[in-house]
């Protein structure tokens, strides 16, 4: 039962999740996790509200996992480099189980039964994957502490500091949509020097362009092999997938400038990048430990994105089976996302009407893991909850955050919580948000800052993205999209952590 002695704290705070798979994710932390680092959380709680999500952990606890896995990340530098081996391993066999099972003719011909332990399977696979994932989530905001600290130590400037440890965690095969921009320029270079295909392009009309690709096939294969690749960026939980049409226009975007000049400014960055750590290196004598320390977290944060591709490739292969599990209990696809893996056997098995339960879990619901156990809670328990640790200072003129990207800027404020709210931006405002998800990436080129409300640490996707569009960035705001107004004139401070109200 919720103890209101423990000092809570929000660890994540985004939009468009829901219970299915997280619940699986904050269980595994709190025992699976065990069997794989040697510790693993007491407890921790999420709250979904309609379209919103909010995550929060026993601060005390999460420091004392947090620390000790931190040591040994420490003493075994190439840890996540075994740990990625691992995933990749799990991945290949989760692969196969879903491709075996998800085609939507089969699976109106399996069992109640077998769609009962089709879900079963997915949990435990899904278990086994996140388990050996958290680690780095567990320790990103101590290392990172860890390692500013040591760079303090050695560099005065504290802006200069924030701009040289910037430079050392950045991870540039991370960036999982510059390696679709990388790939998608290559592509683009092959085009272009065949002066049929780039006339196909130069058609304003989208109608006939995709009709001329889809009438070429060498050219069709290699837009589609491309969709193959990357069709699953934008997934991130309950998000839609980039289809080919996507990719064509992507494609006719890039063929406007000049791809092989594009991908040399990519090259260019990436040298300097590399020439930039080796600098920093020399200037501040960075001792071998902790060089190879940077390295190690530099790895983390490509180990993360490593995580999402395996779990946005599986949530949209389980979809169809997901989907057959909802209609056979007169569920849509969102309700079966609020299910538990013992309420589809009910409905499945019993034939429980689970309806009702799951719009009330959908309107407020509280998802509480104690060793290893969700419970659930609607209601005015739910609600209790909720009053107790979504809580919101409206007048609040200054907002303490986490620093992940440095730089200041000023500018008009724009809060856009769902992609349909692109459309608001314009160059140099200040991007407010939940969570920032790679989908973010291309009007990021416009924003002049980024504040968001979630974000679990300095490997998250917003500290990610905004150190790769270049602009200030800070996470854990909490409130500012729900204090903040449109056009309202903001400070974002990339180096404090600090976002001002300056109107």
């Amino acid at each position: 039962m919720f103890n209101k002695k423990i000092k809570w704290f929000q660890l994540s705070q985004r939009q468009r999740m829901s219970p299915f798979p997280n619940y699986y994710s904050m269980e595994a932390v709190c025992k699976e996790m065990k069997k794989v680092i040697g510790y693993a959380y007491q407890q921790n709680i999420m709250i979904f509200e309609g379209n919103n999500f909010y995550s929060y952990s026993d601060k005390k606890d999460h420091e004392h996992v947090g620390r000790a896995i931190l040591k040994k990340v420490i003493n075994d530098q190439a840890i996540f480099l075994k740990l990625a081996k691992k995933q990749k391993e799990f991945y290949r066999r989760f692969y196969k189980f879903l491709r075996e099972h998800n085609k939507p003719s089969q699976l109106r011909k399996n069992s109640s039964k077998q769609l009962a332990g089709f879900h079963q399977e997915f949990e435990r696979r899904y278990k086994e994957i996140y388990s050996h994932y958290f680690p780095i989530l567990s320790i990103e905001n101590y290392f990172f502490q860890y390692l500013r600290d040591y760079i303090n130590s050695l560099e005065k400037d504290n802006k200069q500091a924030a701009h040289d440890i910037d430079i050392l965690i950045t991870e540039r095969k991370a960036m999982i949509n510059r390696q679709e921009r990388v790939a998608a320029l290559k592509t683009c270079v092959i085009i272009k020097e065949n002066q049929k295909w780039f006339n196909v392009f130069k058609c304003k009309d989208f109608e006939k362009l995709r009709i001329k690709v889809n009438q070429d096939k060498k050219l069709y294969n290699m837009i589609k092999k491309h969709e193959k690749d990357f069709f699953w960026i934008t997934r991130d939980y309950d998000d839609p997938v980039l289809s080919f049409d996507d990719f064509i226009k992507r494609f006719q975007e890039h063929l406007k400038k000049d791809p092989e000049l594009e991908l040399n400014k990519i090259e260019k960055e990436d040298l300097k990048l590399a020439q930039d750590i080796r600098g920093i290196y020399r200037k501040l004598k960075i001792d071998k430990k902790h060089q190879r320390l940077f390295q190690t977290l530099r790895e983390g944060i490509y180990y993360k994105e490593l995580r999402k591709w395996i779990v946005s490739k599986s949530l949209y292969y389980y979809d169809p089976i997901l989907s057959e599990i909802g209609r056979r209990g007169g569920l849509s696809m969102r309700q079966a996302r609020f299910l538990k893996t013992s309420d589809v056997k009910d409905m499945l098995l019993k034939n429980k009407d689970m309806s009702l339960e799951v719009n009330q879990r959908i309107k407020l619901s509280v998802w509480h893991t104690v060793k290893g156990k969700a419970s659930v809670f609607t209601g005015r328990t739910a609600q209790e909850y909720y009053n107790y640790l979504v809580e919101v200072d409206p007048k609040a003129k200054v907002l303490q955050c986490e620093a992940v990207s440095a730089g200041v800027a000023r500018g008009p404020v724009k809060i856009v919580i769902n992609p349909d709210a692109f459309h608001k931006v314009k160059k140099g405002d200040i991007i407010a948000t939940l969570q920032a998800t790679p989908v973010f990436s291309h009007v990021l080129e416009l924003a002049s800052g980024l504040i968001c409300d979630g974000g679990p640490g300095i490997t998250s996707h917003p500290a990610t993205l905004a150190r790769e569009a270049g602009i200030p960035g800070v996470i854990k705001a909490r409130m500012a999209t729900k204090i903040f107004k449109d056009g309202e004139m903001v400070e974002v401070d990339g180096n404090t952590g600090m976002v001002k109200r300056l109107s």
